[in-house]
Formats: C-alpha cells, structure tokens, sequence
C-alpha cells in the first residue's frame, strides 16, 4: 500500500467521523433562545438557521476567537 492509499482511506475515516458527528448534532435537543455564556437572547435569525445554537452571536464569536487562538498558541 503506498502514501497515497494510506492518505486516501485517512480522509475517507475523518470524513465519516466528521459526518457521524454532525448527524449527531442535528438530533440533539433544539436551543433553549438562551444564550449559555451571558444569558441573553439568541437571535431569531441564528436559530432559524441552527435550531441547537447555544450561544448568541457575539458570544459564538468570542469563543471561535478563543478556540482558534488556543489552537495557534495554544492553552494560556
């Protein structure tokens, strides 16, 4: 089996668990319109487009800031 082989059947398995996890997500509960880290109202608009969001806009962005400083720099 050569590089190509192995890194085929690699993007092949993230890709189904990738898939599996999102499907999971999917049938998880739907939002409360509450949001988790300050409490206020998810927008109506977030949650027609995701019915599980969590987070209202500013806080999602917030910790898409954070997640992706952490990745780059690691934890602090």
């Amino acid at each position: 089996m050569d590089d190509i082989d192995c890194a085929a059947e690699r993007v092949e398995a993230f890709t189904a668990v990738a898939l599996k996890a999102v499907l999971t997500r999917m049938d998880g509960p739907t939002s409360t319109g509450i949001c988790k880290a300050c409490g206020c109202t998810i927008e109506a608009v977030r949650i027609k487009a995701n019915p599980q969001a969590r987070h209202c806009r500013e806080c999602a962005d917030e910790l898409e800031q954070e997640s992706r400083r952490a990745r780059l720099c690691g934890p602090r």
